[in-house]
């Protein structure tokens, strides 16, 4: 089944996401720190470009549709976008290499957790999804 539109723009997101993730992890790998504290640049400005939004929709959707969901599984989305809200954030006082490691480990297991499950689930139950909520997300 091909992914419905309004899930369109919240995986191309995720494309970016991941992009963003292995970046730190190639930072983190070379052991460079100047890469490594250019990357947290880049990923305090993504944030504010795109995922705090982004997180804000899924939760929105997630809130509509909360009777078609498992209860865990809404909690580990909801308790993974407050962990990499906390990562991306510039206040994080983690070590520099702790925190990219964090991020890019969390960022990557959760977008494959979104893409692989919870996504196919909203596939499942798209007709069930009111119009108006699939409008907010286009």
């Amino acid at each position: 089944m091909p992914r419905p539109d309004f899930l369109l723009p919240l995986s191309r997101e995720h494309h970016s996401a991941l992009v963003l993730a292995r970046a730190a992890r190639k930072a983190l790998n070379a052991n460079d720190l100047i890469a490594c504290f250019e990357v947290l640049e880049k990923i305090e400005a993504y944030w504010h470009a795109v995922m705090a939004s982004h997180f804000d929709k899924e939760e929105q959707l997630l809130k509509q549709v909360s009777i078609v969901l498992n209860p865990d599984d809404a909690a580990r989305m909801h308790s993974e976008h407050e962990q990499l809200r906390r990562l991306a954030d510039k206040s994080c006082e983690l070590e520099p290499s702790v925190r990219l490691s964090k991020f890019a480990d969390l960022m990557a297991a959760h977008v494959r957790y979104e893409e692989r499950v919870l996504f196919p689930l909203l596939e499942r139950c798209f007709e069930k999804i009111p119009e108006k909520i699939i409008k907010t997300l286009s």
